[in-house]
């Protein structure tokens, strides 16, 4: 799987470069230059996964097997999502008529944010540590990215992140989230 450019002017990126890269020189963001075709028998197949199995599988389509064994690649997903509060971290509940609910709040910080970067938090410290390179994410928040940001990657030593937020325009849970979080890769600037 290659990643290119929206603005189309660069591309030919491994997961690993377009997760490090960040923004092109073009400016564009970067995007799988194909999209796998999953069949109606694997949708059906994945139909019982819990979600972290789930993430697994649907994460393999984008990680090259060469850039990532599998093995690797279920460890840091088991890791992102062991500090989730429920098992099944997404838990669907039925209501009636066929109405289903997804509950998406199970994560450290309560937030749907949590889902995806409990798992880029892992990729990017994985990749990091095999080139032996620090990183310094810079995060501009008014919410919950902030504090799903924070936990991602609280601790790792690979990724220091900064945090930004405007003063009194925060939930009150939100900014105690990010303003009392003690590690030493984390600043939070009010």
């Amino acid at each position: 799987m290659k990643y290119q450019s929206t603005r189309g002017r660069f591309g030919g990126l491994s997961f690993e470069e377009a997760l490090l890269s960040g923004y092109t020189p073009d400016g564009g963001i970067l995007v799988p230059e194909t999209v796998p075709q999953i069949s109606k028998e694997t949708l059906q197949s994945w139909k019982s996964l819990k979600y972290p199995d789930l993430v697994k599988n649907i994460s393999r389509l984008y990680i090259d097997e060469s850039e990532m064994k599998t093995d690797v690649l279920n460890e840091l997903i088991d890791r992102a999502f062991s500090s989730f509060t429920h098992p099944d971290v997404a838990v669907l509940n039925p209501l009636k008529d066929g109405l289903n609910i997804l509950e998406l709040f199970h994560g450290t910080t309560l937030a749907f944010k949590d889902l995806a970067l409990s798992c880029i938090g892992q990729f990017l410290e994985h990749f990091l540590s095999k080139r032996k390179k620090h990183m310094t994410i810079v995060v501009g928040t008014s919410g919950d990215t902030g504090s799903a940001a924070i936990e991602a990657v609280k601790g790792l030593k690979w990724v220091d992140l900064i945090v930004l937020l405007p003063r009194g325009r925060c939930e009150r849970i939100q900014e105690l989230q990010m303003t009392t979080v003690i590690a030493d890769n984390i600043h939070v600037f009010r």
